[in-house]
C-alpha cells in the first residue's frame, strides 16, 4: 500500500462512517456545470437563477483563508443543526444552509498533505472511495477545472438515495497550504435544475485571500 492509498484509506473509513449518517439525515452533493457567464454577474454580487435575481454575499472560510461568493439568504447552520445533520466527529467546520435547510454548501480541512500536481490522481481514488460507499443512483463523473482566480478544483459528480428522496452531490477538492480540502454542494434532486447555478457560482468563487501587502485585490461585499 502506497502513501496516497493509506490515506484514501482513512477518508474510506469516514466516508463509510459518514455515509450511514448522511443517508438518515442528509448527503454530501454536487451538481453538473452550465456556463458560468449566464449566471454571475456584477462581480459576484447577483446571480440569475431563472427569472429571479440572486443577490450574493462573500463568506471567509477556514479562518479567514479563503473565501466564497454564497446566496445572501444562506446562515450558517446551528451547531445543534448541523450534529443532527452530520452526527459524525468529521462533520463540516463550516455548513451555509438555505432558508429551507434543504441546500448546503460546506468546507473541510482534511490535514492530508498533497501537491497540486497530485490532485488529478487523488480526485479518481475518490471518486472510486464514493462508488465503494454511496448509494449510487446516478454517476455523473468527475471534471477538473482551473477557476478565475486560479484555483485548481477536482470535482466529483454523483446522485445518491436518501431516506424519502435522491439526492444531488458535488464535492470540490482542492489544495490550500500543502493540504486537501472539501468542500460540499447538495439539495434533492428534483431541486437540482433549480439550484445549479449557485452550485456553479461556488465553484467559480473560491479563492485564497491575498495578503495585506496585495493592495490590487479588490474585497467581496461582506465577511463573517
Amino acid at each position: 500500500m502506497n502513501y496516497m492509498d493509506e490515506h484514501i484509506l482513512s477518508l474510506k473509513n469516514k466516508f463509510n462512517h459518514d455515509a450511514a449518517s448522511n443517508n438518515e439525515n442528509t448527503n454530501l452533493s454536487q451538481t453538473a456545470v452550465p456556463s458560468q457567464d449566464n449566471y454571475v454577474a456584477e462581480n459576484n454580487t447577483v446571480l440569475q437563477m431563472g427569472d429571479e435575481l440572486i443577490p450574493l454575499e462573500w463568506r471567509a472560510i477556514l479562518d479567514g483563508q479563503m473565501e466564497v461568493s454564497v446566496p445572501k439568504f444562506f446562515s450558517l447552520m446551528p451547531l445543534e443543526q448541523a450534529k443532527f445533520k452530520y452526527p459524525s466527529e468529521h462533520r463540516p467546520q463550516v455548513i451555509y444552509t438555505s432558508l429551507e435547510g434543504t441546500v448546503n454548501i460546506a468546507f473541510n480541512s482534511t490535514e492530508m498533505p498533497l501537491e497540486v500536481d497530485g490532485l488529478p490522481e487523488f480526485v479518481e481514488q475518490m471518486a472510486d472511495v464514493l462508488r465503494s460507499v454511496q448509494p449510487i443512483r446516478n454517476w455523473i463523473g468527475t471534471e477538473m477545472i482551473v477557476n478565475p482566480y486560479g484555483l485548481s478544483i477536482g470535482m466529483i459528480r454523483f446522485v445518491a438515495a436518501g431516506v424519502d428522496t435522491n439526492l444531488y452531490n458535488e464535492m470540490l477538492l482542492f489544495v490550500h497550504e500543502g493540504q486537501v480540502t472539501m468542500g460540499t454542494f447538495n439539495c434533492m434532486e428534483s431541486d437540482m435544475e433549480a439550484w445549479l447555478p449557485v452550485a456553479e457560482n461556488t465553484v467559480q468563487s473560491l479563492h485564497i485571500v491575498p495578503s495585506p501587502s496585495d493592495s490590487t485585490f479588490e474585497k467581496g461585499v461582506a465577511f463573517l
